[in-house]
Parts: structure tokens; sequence; C-alpha cells
């Protein structure tokens, strides 16, 4: 993509942005669960996040709330089968859950704090990436419920750029669109992130 190119698919989402006067959202905190965390990253492509995700996580951090470190998660897993703790019998995702936490494990990964340093290296995430089911859109929504600053490319968001008239179907580029676009509006690239997943989820 061409520098000016770049910048007129940016002001034209900036316009665009100002013309739909979203609405402002709270920040979002990490769960500093890793059991949720996982979970989530794991269980939200392809669904609905608010009916179908986001309850089974609620129950991860209200029916287990001391079982807060990856560790502790992979002991809760081996006391109790995973399809039960999360209600959910589709073995891919199961066992992508299962792959991430003992990588997270074997990388000394306890945390969320921990977690978003260690997303901070290019060698790291080229590791991460090995993992069946991770590509680039979960490395950056690992990045969000980890507390650093990322957009996570969804169909939701290639259709806003689609409506403000950029035909964008890179995830890379229009991650970088979105990411100018948030320096250029002076807002967090999670609260840009979020501010359209919530509109375009309401629509």
């Amino acid at each position: 993509m061409f520098e000016t190119e770049l910048c007129d698919y940016v002001d034209k989402l900036a316009n665009f942005i100002h013309h739909k006067a979203l609405k402002p959202i709270t920040q979002s905190e990490p769960y500093y669960h890793m059991g949720a965390t996982i979970t989530d990253s794991i269980l939200q492509a392809g669904m609905n996040y608010k009916h179908v995700v986001y309850p089974r996580i609620l129950k991860l951090l209200k029916n287990f709330p001391t079982y807060k470190t990856t560790s502790a998660f992979i002991s809760l897993m081996k006391d109790i089968p995973l399809t039960e703790l999360v209600n959910w019998k589709n073995e891919e995702k199961l066992q992508r859950i299962i792959n991430l936490s003992w990588f997270l494990f074997n990388n000394n990964i306890e945390n969320e704090d921990q977690f978003a340093i260690w997303l901070d290296t290019d060698k790291n995430i080229i590791q991460l990436k090995q993992i069946k089911g991770i590509g680039p859109k979960t490395v950056d929504y690992l990045r969000m419920l980890s507390g650093n600053q990322a957009i996570a490319i969804d169909r939701h968001l290639f259709t806003f750029l689609k409506m403000a008239g950029i035909l964008i179907r890179s995830y890379d580029e229009a991650n970088l669109i979105y990411s100018k676009t948030s320096e250029l509006l002076k807002i967090s690239k999670n609260e840009l992130d979020k501010k359209i997943w919530m509109y375009m989820s309401k629509s």
C-alpha cells in the first residue's frame, strides 16, 4: 500500500467515524484470570460473543475465581473435564484451549502481565502462531485481553471499512489503516476496536 493511498484511507475512515458519532465506551481491563483469557481467545472465533462466549467466561470467573494462573487453570482442567468447565462439546476448540494453556505454561507465562510483555517480541509471536487455529486476529485479540494495545480485525471491522468505501481484504492492511486512524483520532487502538465492534454488533 502506497503512503498516499494509506493517508487517503485513514482520512476517509476517520471522517466516516465522525459521521457515525460512535458512542464513548469504558476501557476494558484484563480478566486477571488466565483460564478466562485463554478460553475467551479460543471460543470467540465465529461465535456470538454476548450469548455464547461471554456466559462461559463469566462462569469461569464466578465459579473458579482463585484459579487465576496458567498452572492453576491446568490443574483445574485435570480435576474437572474441560467440557464441563466451559460447557462446550466441540473437540477442536477444546483441544486448542488445552494446547494454548500448555504452551503458555511451558513458556513460563502465568498471568496477563507476563503475557503482555511476552507478546511484544516478534519471535514469540512466530512461536504462538504455530499452534493450530491461532492466526493474526487471535494474536491481536490476545494482546487486547492481556492489556496491550491492538486491533483485532474481524468480519465486523472489515464490513465497517466497506461501509466507509474502503475495499480492503488483507488483514495486515486493514490493521494498519485502523491503527493509523486511532492515532489521527487520538484514541487508543483498543477503544477504537471496541467502539466499532459494538456499533456493528448492534446494527
